[in-house]
């Protein structure tokens, strides 16, 4: 196996970025430090890539586009907006899945398993904040989404928190006194975690008791949210008044399964969603959601990628958090 710039970086004691700077010959890295790494660089054998500094010196005019999956209909929505943004810079778009799962999320954070593309953006949800380390510094990347490195780092993000607040607000102004929180977990990634977080808010703001029969388990699959909500229904329990579903795949499985069982939206339940998916319009009744502007989020990370790629980064900004709106439909009203 090849040896990395993290192996060096790991026998050396210092970080990637540092490796790079000596590799690339940056005059700014202390003596002591460079004879560092130029001692482990030869220790392990460590042989620059000319080829594929070639080819990204070259460019390809290909970036990646790192999530999940495209199951979930809100990661599909990302992929489109992404794809025609790139479009307006002159690339292609090359998805990969990682399946939520850390080891693919690591081999993106690294640079991808090829060198063809000249920078990728990447929804991760199983990073941790110090697995910046692993980052390859010569690599072009930008993170959208909730998760943060220790590590420099271009960033899009979405205020999770804060619309999770704005739905919890619009339902108790509706009167609504029992919101049962659909698609709860003990095992979350930072989006979840974040959402609910807005979700308690609102509840103290309202002054509302937090109730654990409320907080109701499930996948964020419209089957799964229609499942939990009948075995919710058929357990006999206290009906919710309202249902905050984590997003809009589960929301619409929710009224679903409040229709099999009979229960009248939004008389006796109402429903809001998170996302504002294509589905969200068409249901019966049409679904309140979070409409979070997935435009203005891919427009900013291809912006931020492509001055990475062309090295005018004075003129982009680093760190950047978009907008949402609250999109009151039938489910609500």
């Amino acid at each position: 196996m090849a040896v990395t710039m993290h192996d060096v970086a790991r026998a050396a004691g210092v970080s990637q970025r540092t490796v790079s700077n000596v590799v690339n010959g940056y005059e700014f890295v202390r003596p002591e430090t460079r004879q560092r790494v130029l001692d482990a660089m030869a220790a392990l054998g460590y042989v620059r890539n000319a080829a594929a500094r070639n080819l990204r010196g070259s460019r390809t005019g290909l970036i990646a586009l790192v999530v999940p999956n495209l199951v979930v209909r809100y990661f599909s929505v990302l992929a489109n907006a992404v794809v025609r943004e790139a479009e307006q810079y002159g690339y292609a778009v090359l998805v990969e899945q990682t399946g939520f799962d850390r080891e693919r999320e690591l081999i993106a954070l690294g640079g991808g398993q090829n060198q063809l593309t000249d920078g990728a953006i990447m929804l991760a949800v199983a990073l941790k904040a110090e697995d910046g380390e692993r980052r390859r510094p010569d690599y072009p990347m930008v993170l959208v989404g909730d998760q943060t490195l220790d590590c420099p780092m271009h960033y899009v993000g979405l205020p999770n928190k804060e619309a999770a607040l704005v739905a919890v607000r619009h339902l108790v102004g509706l009167g609504r006194r029992r919101l049962m929180l659909l698609g709860y977990s003990p095992h979350w990634h930072t989006t979840a975690q974040l959402r609910f977080a807005g979700f308690l808010e609102g509840l103290a703001e309202a002054g509302l008791e937090v109730s654990e029969q409320l907080l109701v388990e499930s996948d964020w699959t419209p089957e799964g949210g229609q499942r939990a909500v009948e075995e919710f229904m058929d357990s006999g329990l206290p009906m919710p008044d309202a249902i905050f579903a984590m997003n809009d795949s589960l929301a619409i499985g929710a009224l679903r399964g409040l229709n099999a069982r009979g229960a009248q939206v939004p008389q006796q339940v109402a429903v809001v969603g998170f996302d504002n998916i294509e589905e969200a319009r068409y249901g019966t009744p049409s679904l309140t959601t979070i409409s979070p502007d997935v435009k203005a989020l891919a427009g900013k990370a291809v912006a931020m990628l492509h001055a990475q790629i062309s090295g005018d980064l004075d003129k982009r900004e680093s760190h950047s958090v978009v907008d949402f709106r609250l999109e009151i439909r039938g489910s609500s009203r």
